[in-house]
């Protein structure tokens, strides 16, 4: 039942960040933010890397919006990304040097690439303004200029906010797992659970795949890193499954019943 109540902070938190994103654009409520990520959770089924999710979360702004909504999109995307790096590096780095007898130069090397990566994904998260003004200077890009000029809309309070947000996402769905893990049988620590799942998230960040094979992919992941802590295959299998079942089948499932409720394929106007 707890891991219920979190699926809705999770998808809650995600919808007041899509909120806040779009917030330049125009206002909307939450609860109508809260059925746009829905919508998209529904529409990301079905293509690769989720990618669905954008145009569902489109769907409920005006036309006119919508190409500057994907930038909006996008940030959130960048975000959330480097929420995963971050809480990723760090379980990397420890799960490498508790499990994997690569030596010191090597392990050097990849808290080095590793801290370079992170810093440079940050700062670029947060002069985003820099790549407007560049692009500005270029004949290709004049066309989509008045979409992409959003982002100057955008100060370094907000891209904390939605970072923040993103942070908080990442972890509700961390003790997510980490209570399935308990529930089918899994003894194990609080840090060494965060530890793989760090990891274990890094890599389903890294790797692309369909949603279809997602699950496939999460589970063989799972099994590897997790298979560290304990040898109760079976358990962690199923820990990831309902994970997966319940922060992406369920929202995708009323999700469709919106779309059913309005019909927005043939009614282009903002519902």
């Amino acid at each position: 039942v707890f891991c219920v109540v979190l699926m809705f902070f999770n998808w809650g938190t995600e919808a007041l960040k899509w909120k806040l994103l779009i917030q330049p654009l125009l206002p909307i409520r939450f609860f109508r933010a809260f059925k746009a990520v829905w919508t998209g959770v529904t529409l990301g089924l079905f293509t690769p890397n989720r990618i669905g999710e954008y145009g569902g979360r489109l769907l409920y702004i005006p036309m006119r919006f919508r190409l500057s909504g994907v930038v909006s999109s996008l940030i959130g995307s960048y975000a959330q990304i480097l929420a995963t790096l971050l809480v990723g590096i760090i379980g990397l780095l420890s799960f490498t040097s508790e499990h994997l007898d690569i030596g010191t130069p090597v392990f050097t090397a990849i808290v080095f690439i590793g801290l370079l990566l992170l810093v440079l994904l940050v700062l670029g998260y947060y002069n985003l303004g820099v790549f407007i003004t560049a692009m500005g200077h270029k004949r290709v890009f004049r066309k989509i200029m008045p979409y992409i000029s959003v982002l100057d809309k955008y100060h370094n309070r907000d891209f904390t906010r939605i970072w923040m947000l993103s942070v908080l996402r990442f972890l509700i769905f961390s003790a997510q797992y980490l209570i399935f893990l308990r529930l089918f049988g899994v003894e194990i620590q609080l840090m060494e659970g965060m530890t793989a799942i760090g990891v274990i998230f890094l890599a389903q960040t890294i790797l692309p795949s369909f949603t279809v094979a997602e699950l496939f992919t999460r589970g063989n992941i799972s099994l590897y890193f997790l298979g560290f802590y304990t040898d109760n295959s079976g358990a962690v299998l199923a820990a990831s499954t309902s994970l997966w079942l319940l922060n992406l089948i369920i929202p995708a499932t009323l999700g469709y019943l919106f779309i059913l409720r309005k019909n927005f394929f043939k009614n282009k106007r903002s519902t």
